[in-house]
């Protein structure tokens, strides 16, 4: 993937809150078909039979950077808050007050230029932040990483896809 292809990731249910941001690294994809043994009368030897195919997950990676202008105005707190938007989607929502109800964690749709979109729940976000900070101490370098549990909203075979086309 070139460096500078343009990201977002959207709050699936507000589309309106999103970040953006310029993508780094490869994406990992991962996806595991099971296949069960099954005995068939009158054969001697086991048939193979396909039985599901586990969740898709996709690890994405990305830098959040601050601009720093000529009069060392950084925008520092804004990329804190960017990641502290990617972070808010691993936690569930509680209602109002503690006796509310408790949601499961906001899904994500993350878009990469024009050939990649996804929707999901975020899983395992962490972050690498660079020493250089801006003077009310955030830091201007946000290395972010995550895995991304894939929802399925496409149609998932060809048989699918024809009906639709």
């Amino acid at each position: 993937m070139p460096i500078g292809v343009e990201g977002k990731l959207i709050d699936y249910e507000e589309q309106a809150n999103h970040i953006t941001f310029l993508y780094y690294e490869d994406i990992e994809e991962g996806y595991d078909p099971v296949y069960e043994d099954q005995v068939v009368r009158g054969r001697f030897e086991e048939h193979e039979f396909y039985s599901h195919t586990s969740a898709e997950s996709q690890s994405f990676a990305f830098r959040l950077a601050a601009s720093v202008d000529e009069n060392d105005d950084s925008d520092a707190k804004k990329i804190w808050e960017d990641y502290l938007f990617v972070k808010s989607f691993a936690y569930p929502d509680y209602g109002i007050g503690s006796l509310g109800p408790i949601k499961p964690p906001r899904k994500a749709i993350i878009t990469i230029g024009r050939w990649l979109r996804k929707v999901g729940s975020i899983r395992s976000p962490s972050a690498t932040f660079s020493k250089v900070c801006d003077e009310d101490g955030y830091p201007l370098i946000i290395d972010v990483k995550f895995q991304l549990r894939v929802i399925n909203v496409d149609p998932r075979s060809y048989r699918e896809v024809r009906k639709i086309g």
